[in-house]
C-alpha cells in the first residue's frame, strides 16, 4: 500500500504561529530547534512587563534574582566557570544584537510588543557569535495599513509602580507608506530601603520611544522596507539587602553609604529590507547601528563604612550589516547569508577606591609559607587592619570585527522526510589592550614603631605589597588575537502522520576565544575558542484537529576546550588567568502543551529539564579556581514547570490565572554541600473586564506572598547579603485599543 504524502504545515495556516529567529520563516511545528515563542497576546494576557517576565515563565531558562542575566539549560548567559569574554547566550532586539550591560537595565520592557522567541540550544549556524546556549529575539509590532493604537495606565501598590504607554499607527499612503509610533514612561519606588541613607535604594526609571516606517511602493512590487528607531533610558538601583546583622529576608534593607545606580542609554537604529525576486527567492539586508552607553556608580563593600566606591563606564557601539538569499522552491528551502559586525568597546574605563583584603592576596599563605606560625600571621595583618588601601585605574579598550558566511538548507528527499544541512564560516579578531595603575592610598605600618620581633616581617611585606602594586601597574599595547571557526549543522525530519513529525539534529556550538589582564602580575595572557557539540530529538505534533499542540526536545551537549579560570598563586584571588582546560556534559528535555477546549479557554503547560556535571580536566596548569569536576553548574536548576489558564465571558469577564516552578540549585560550582537557593513557585493573575476598545484590570504577582532568597553570599565584610522574591503586589491596569 502507498503511504499518503503528508504535507508540512504551511505558515499561512489559520493561527500558526510564526519563527522568525532562524531567519526563514517557519511555523513553529516546522521548526526542530526547541524555541519556545510568547506572542503579543500572551503578553497582554498574563501583563508580562519585562523580558525576564517571560524568560522566568519559560520551561529550562532561570533568572537570577536581581534580573541582570539568565541561564538557559543550566548554561549562564555569560559563562559557567566565571570565565570567558563573550557571552554565551544573546538577546536581539529588532535584528540588534544587545550588549552585557543593557542585559542588566535596558530595552527589555515589552509595551508593543510583536513577539519574543526563546532558542534553547546553540544558533552558532545561523546566529553567529555569543549563541552557544541559545537565543532571545525580540520584535517589535511593525506598522500596517489600518489604523490601530492601544494606550495603558498600570499603578501598583507595594513598588508605587507607574506606567503609561501609548502606541499609534497607520497609512501616511494607503498600501504603500505607513508607520507606527510607541513610547513608555516608568516609575518605581521600589522594595528595598537604605538604612544608612534613609531613602529607597532601588528606585527605577525608564523612557521608550520607538518610531517605525513601512515602505512598500507600487513602483517596486516585492519591495518592502522597514526602518525603527529607538530611544531608550534605563536606570534602576540595587536590590542587594542584608541577610543578617538584625535584618530578616522580609526587611529588604542595604547599608550602603553611596548609592548604587546603574544607568543605561540605549539609541538603536535597523533598516530592514527585503525583494521578492520571484520563482521563491528573496533578497533581504538588515542594516543595524546600536550606541548603548552604561555608567554605574556602586559602593565597593555594600556597608555604613565611607571611602570605598567604584565606577565603571562602559559605552558600546555596534554597527552589524547582513545580506541573505531566501530560497523556497519544491526541491530546497532555506537561506544563504553574509554578515559583518564592528563592536567598538574602546572606552571602557573602571575606577575604584577601596579596602583589598591581605587574606584574598594570598598574603597569610605567603607569611606561612616563610615559617610564621599561624598566630604571629594573625598579629601582622591585624597591624594593617587585614587589608590595605587602594586606588584602582584600569583602562581596556576592545575592538571587535567579525564577518562570515552561512547557509542553512531543508531538501525534501520524500514526500516524508526532509534533510536539513547547515554551515556557517566565522572570523573574528580582537583589537584589545589594558592600561592600570595600583595605587597604594595610605601610609603603610611602620616597622620602627610595630612590637620589635615583627618589625623585619612588616618590612618585608611592605616591600611586597609595593612591589605589588607596581607589578599590577602596567600599559598594555594594542594586541589583536583573531579567531576562526566552521560551524555545521545536519538534521533529518520524518512526517510520522499528518501533524506528527519527528527531527534528529547536531550541530556545533561556538564561543571565540579572547585575552585578559592578570591583575596582579599587570601581565597579558590569551586563551581560545570553546566548542560544543548538541544533539537533538525533537517531536512536533497537533491532536484532536490541531484543538491540543504537544512539542518535546531531547537533548544532548559534550562541551570541550572549556574556557576556565586558573590560580596561578595559591590563595591568591587577583593572581588568575583564563586557560582552555574544562570538559562538561549536559542533557535533558523540554516538554510544553498548549489546547484550546473550548472558545473561551486557552491552557498551557510547560515543564524543563536539565543536568550539567562539570567533567575532569584536560590541563593542571596552576590550581583550578572554579571548577571542580563531578560538580553541577551554578544556577542551573534540574526543573522548571510552567502553566496556565486563560478564560474570557463573551460578557467580557476575563481572568488568567499562571504559575512557574523553579527547582533548587547551587551557586557556587566549588562549594556544593547543599543546593543554597531553595525551590519556589509562584502564582499570577489578571482579572478583570475586556470590551471592545477599553479593558479595566486588577493584577497581581507572587499571589502566595513567598518569600525566600533568589541570589546569595557571604560578603567581603562578613555579611550575608543577597535578593529576595518581590512580595506579593497588587495594582490596577487600564487598556485602551481601537
Amino acid at each position: 500500500m502507498t503511504a499518503e504524502p503528508v504535507a508540512p504545515i504551511e505558515p499561512s495556516d489559520v493561527g500558526e504561529i510564526i519563527v522568525t529567529g532562524e531567519k526563514s520563516n517557519r511555523t513553529v511545528q516546522n521548526t526542530p530547534a526547541s524555541v519556545a515563542v510568547t506572542t503579543s497576546e500572551t503578553i497582554t494576557e498574563q501583563n508580562l512587563l519585562s523580558a525576564y517576565d517571560v524568560l522566568e515563565r519559560t520551561p529550562n531558562l532561570a533568572v537570577n534574582g536581581s534580573r541582570t542575566t539568565f541561564s538557559i539549560r543550566g548554561i549562564g548567559a555569560f559563562n559557567v566557570s566565571g570565565s570567558g569574554d563573550g557571552v554565551l547566550a544573546s538577546v536581539y532586539l529588532d535584528g540588534a544584537v544587545l550588549p552585557r550591560t543593557a542585559l542588566s537595565a535596558g530595552p527589555l520592557d515589552l509595551y508593543d510588543i510583536s513577539q519574543i522567541e526563546v532558542f534553547r540550544g546553540p544558533q552558532s549556524t545561523v546566529q553567529g557569535r555569543n549563541a552557544l546556549a541559545g537565543a532571545v529575539v525580540i520584535r517589535t509590532a511593525d506598522p500596517s495599513y489600518d489604523w490601530t493604537g492601544r494606550v495603558r495606565l498600570l499603578m501598583t501598590d507595594k513598588d508605587g509602580q507607574r506606567r503609561a504607554g501609548v502606541a499609534i499607527g497607520g497609512p501616511i499612503v494607503d498600501g504603500q507608506v505607513a508607520f507606527r509610533l510607541a513610547g513608555e514612561i516608568a516609575r518605581s519606588d521600589g522594595l528595598v530601603y537604605n538604612a544608612t541613607r534613609h531613602e529607597d535604594a532601588d528606585r527605577r526609571a525608564a523612557e521608550t520611544l520607538r518610531a517605525k516606517l513601512l515602505l512598500t511602493p507600487d513602483a517596486l512590487p516585492g519591495l518592502r522596507i522597514v526602518a525603527t528607531y529607538m530611544h531608550d533610558r534605563h536606570r534602576r538601583g540595587t536590590n542587594w539587602t542584608q541577610f543578617d546583622g538584625g535584618y530578616t529576608l522580609g526587611d529588604r534593607v542595604t547599608t550602603e553609604d553611596a548609592p548604587d545606580v546603574l544607568t543605561v542609554k540605549s539609541n538603536i537604529g535597523t533598516l530592514d529590507v527585503s525583494y521578492d525576486l520571484g520563482r521563491g527567492l528573496t533578497l533581504s539586508s538588515v542594516t543595524n547601528y546600536s550606541d548603548i552607553g552604561s555608567l554605574n556608580t556602586y559602593d565597593q563593600d555594600r556597608n555604613a563604612t565611607p571611602g570605598q566606591e567604584g565606577r565603571i563606564v562602559d559605552p558600546s557601539k555596534t554597527f552589524q550589516q547582513e545580506l541573505r538569499l531566501n530560497v523556497k522552491r519544491s526541491w530546497v528551502q532555506g537561506l544563504i547569508g553574509a554578515y559583518y559586525l564592528r563592536d567598538d568597546n574602546r572606552d571602557y574605563f573602571f575606577q575604584a577606591r577601596q579596602l583589598l583584603g591581605l587574606r584574598r592576596l594570598g598574603v597569610d599563605q605567603v607569611l606561612l609559607g616563610m615559617g610564621l606560625p599561624q598566630s604571629a600571621v594573625d598579629a601582622v595583618l591585624n597591624l594593617y587592619g587585614g587589608a590595605v588601601p587602594i586606588s584602582n585605574n584600569l583602562a581596556q579598550p576592545r575592538l571587535t570585527t567579525n564577518y562570515a558566511g552561512f547557509a542553512d538548507l531543508t531538501f525534501p528527499l520524500t514526500s516524508r522526510l526532509r534533510l536539513t544541512a547547515g554551515l556557517r564560516y566565522d572570523h573574528e579578531s580582537q583589537n584589545r589592550g589594558a592600561t592600570q595603575s595600583v595605587v597604594i592610598a595610605a601610609p603603610l605600618p611602620n616597622p620602627a614603631i610595630v612590637p620589635t620581633a615583627l618589625g623585619p616581617i612588616v618590612t618585608q611585606l611592605n616591600a611586597l605589597l609595593e612591589a605589588t602594586a607596581a607589578a599590577a601597574t602596567t600599559a598594555q599595547a594594542v594586541r589583536t588575537v583573531t579567531y576562526q571557526a566552521w560551524l555545521p549543522k545536519a538534521g533529518v525530519t520524518y512526517d510520522v502522520a499528518r501533524d506528527v513529525s519527528l527531527s534528529l539534529t547536531a550541530q556545533r556550538g561556538y564561543r571565540a576565544g579572547g585575552s585578559g589582564l592578570n591583575q596582579q602580575r599587570g601581565a597579558y595572557y590569551e586563551y581560545n575558542p570553546e566548542y560544543t557539540w548538541n544533539y537533538e530529538l525533537a517531536l512536533r505534533s497537533q491532536w484532536l484537529d490541531r484543538k491540543l499542540t504537544m512539542n518535546a526536545n531531547v537533548y544532548y551537549i559534550d562541551w570541550r576546550d572549556q574556557q576556565v579560570s586558573v590560580q596561578l598563586t595559591p590563595g591568591s584571588a587577583f593572581d588568575t588567568q583564563v586557560i582552555n582546560a574544562g570538559k562538561s556534559r549536559l542533557y535533558g528535555a523540554e516538554l510544553e502543551l498548549s489546547g484550546r477546549p473550548t472558545r473561551r479557554l486557552n491552557l498551557f503547560m510547560g515543564a524543563g529539564y536539565s543536568n550539567t556535571r562539570f567533567e575532569n580536566p584536560s590541563s593542571s596548569a596552576g590550581a583550578l579556581f572554579q571548577f571542580v569536576p563531578g560538580n553541577e553548574f551554578a544556577s542551573a536548576p534540574h526543573w522548571t514547570l510552567s502553566g496556565g489558564a486563560t478564560w474570557q465571558h463573551p460578557t467580557g469577564f476575563f481572568a488568567n490565572l499562571n504559575a512557574n516552578y523553579r527547582s533548587a540549585f547551587y551557586q557556587d560550582i566549588v562549594d556544593q554541600s547543599y543546593r543554597d537557593i531553595h525551590g519556589r513557585t509562584l502564582v499570577n493573575a489578571k482579572i478583570g473586564w475586556q470590551g471592545k476598545n477599553f479593558g479595566a484590570f486588577v493584577v497581581a504577582s507572587n499571589i502566595f506572598n513567598v518569600t525566600k532568597a533568589t541570589q546569595s553570599f557571604v560578603d567581603l565584610d562578613g555579611r550575608t547579603r543577597g535578593v529576595v522574591t518581590e512580595p506579593r503586589i497588587l495594582g490596577l491596569s487600564f487598556e485602551g485599543k481601537f
